[in-house]
Formats: structure tokens, sequence, C-alpha cells
């Protein structure tokens, strides 16, 4: 009966010291001679007492090695865990804000321009007005644009905003004058006489279209094949490539009527825009005056896209024009 409750109190729970395996062993065995020691030094009664008073002691702060493993674990991960937050901020703040994603918020919309936009470029007075007129009276609608002033030879590229995209000098009628004469689009190159050979001013919603050799042209007047195009130099006499190249105004007098560009600027700044959709190209008047041929009867509305309904344009012969 003794060994009995020496051997209970000593394990306290039998379930438990089976689960240390091996070890419980010997626990169990260093718990009986200990029991036995303290019996036979103080005697039975007292080493009982004794005895209850280590167990119950011993249960109010057990010894259990698995314990003590699983919070050295626990202490370890939680350890980890913070060294790996602190090298993620550092990670973090080193990275440059442009690297990291954003969220996608829609820029906030641009308010209009009050007058035309040329950055650097310092354009002809008269280009300046006719720009700004067209900025300040939204007369282009959501079109691109384009201003061309002919004192000057020079065209000006316009986003529809009014900002510009780019200028360059170009090749216009060498005849001086602000009309078109009538049926002109259909007489032979050979037939059209010296001062017929204008570039007509006004406003022009443009179109694209082709000539007669399927490149591609901005139509300005189609039924007096007045055109923009890439310069032509079939007629080598005219020098057109060394006139495009100088800076004096009055040498870039040269062609029928239509618009002669620089063809890296046309592929880059024309086709690409207006040989696609429609746009507004205002031509300066170089005789008449600005309020007779844009002021004259009120401002016009501002135009609308040509529909894909629309008639389709034939090609027509600009090929010395």
């Amino acid at each position: 009966m003794r060994e009995k409750t020496s051997d209970f109190m000593a394990s306290g729970h039998p379930a438990a010291s089976r689960e240390h395996d091996d070890g419980g062993f010997v626990q169990r065995l260093v718990r009986r001679l200990r029991d036995l020691l303290i019996m036979g030094v103080v005697g039975p009664v007292t080493g009982v007492l004794a005895i209850v008073a280590i167990h119950f002691a011993t249960n109010l702060h057990p010894v259990n090695p698995q314990l003590d493993i699983e919070s050295a674990r626990q202490r370890e991960a939680e350890r980890v865990l913070a060294i790996l937050e602190d090298r993620v901020q550092a990670l973090t703040a080193s990275i440059p804000r442009t690297a990291l994603p954003q969220a996608q918020v829609a820029p906030p919309e641009e308010p209009p321009l009050a007058a035309a936009d040329f950055g650097v470029v310092e354009p002809t007075p008269a280009a300046r007005h006719m720009a700004d007129w067209v900025v300040q009276r939204r007369d282009n609608g959501r079109m691109p644009f384009m201003v061309l002033d002919k004192r000057d030879a020079r065209l000006y590229v316009f986003e529809p905003s009014g900002r510009l995209i780019a200028p360059t000098p170009v090749l216009l009628g060498s005849a001086h004058g602000d009309e078109t004469y009538p049926g002109i689009g259909d007489v032979p190159i050979a037939d059209v006489k010296p001062w017929q050979r204008t570039t007509a001013a006004g406003r022009f919603v443009t179109r694209p279209g082709l000539d007669a050799d399927h490149t591609d042209v901005v139509w300005l007047d189609y039924d007096a094949a007045l055109a923009m195009h890439r310069v032509i130099n079939k007629v080598k006499s005219e020098r057109r490539l060394q006139r495009l190249a100088s800076a004096n105004p009055k040498v870039r007098r040269i062609s029928w009527g239509c618009i002669n560009i620089p063809i890296e600027f046309f592929d880059s700044y024309i086709s690409p825009v207006f040989g696609k959709r429609s746009g507004v190209t205002y031509v300066i008047p170089e005789r008449k005056t600005f309020a007779a041929v844009f002021e004259q009867g009120g401002s016009a509305d501002a135009p609308t896209l040509t529909t894909a309904s629309a008639e389709t344009l034939a090609p027509k012969d600009v090929a010395q024009r």
C-alpha cells in the first residue's frame, strides 16, 4: 500500500510520465528513490506529508521538457518574423516610389487653353493671331488643325487643344492672290495661266485622299484640286527641293497652287493624323483682310468629323501642282 501510494504521489499523472518514453522510466526511478529516502529519514507519516507537499508544489510549476521546447521554438519563430519584417521594411524604403505599383488614377483634365501654345517657337504675328482666333472660339471643334501663313510660306500643325506640334516651310502657288479660279481643278496643267496658280485663302475642312498614282494626299478643296502632299520634284528646272530649303519665303512660291511639304515632315506629322481623319486648315490671306475671309458674316460653326458613310473621293491627278 505504501509502495502504491508512493508511486502515485511520485508520478502525479501516470499517463503523463508515459509520454516521455525512455526518459519517463528514469524519472520515475529517481522519484521513487527520493520518496523512500524521505520516509526513511523522517518516518512513514511525516514522510508521506512531505512527499505530498513536494508533489503539490511540482504540480503548480510542472517541469515539462516538451513545454520548454515548444516555448523556445515559439520565441525563436517570433524573433525570425521580427527580423524578416525589419528587412522587408528596409527593402521597401530603398525602392524608388516610381518603381512601386501605383493605383491607377485618371489624370486631371487640363483646362482649355485661352490662346494657342507655340512653346519655344516664335511665329509670325499673322500666324499667332490666326491660331489664337481658332483657340479662343474653339472653331476647330475637337479636330486637329493647321495654320498656313502664305506670306511667310510656313505651315504650323496643332493638336486639337491648340498646342503646337511642329512648324515647317512649304512651297505654295507661284501667283499671289486669295481666290480659286472656277473650274481650275479640271484644267490641264499645260493650260493653267501663270496668274491662276494661286493658293486660296480661307477655312478648309480637310479630308484624306489619293493622288492619281494612289499616293496619299490631304484635300483642302477637292473640286479645285487643292491639296497638301509631299514635295514633288519631277520638273528638275523648278528646283523644288532647293527652294524648300531656302530661308527666303519668296523663293518658296513655285507650285501650281498645291501646298508642297517636306517628305519627312509629311510622313511624321501630316499623314498619320490628317491622312487618317478630317481636320481643319486655316490659310491666312495675303491680299484680302483677315476679317473679310474669317469674320465677315460671323464665325463659322464648329466642324464635324467626316463619317464612314461619307462619299469616297476618287483619286485625282496633282502630279505637278
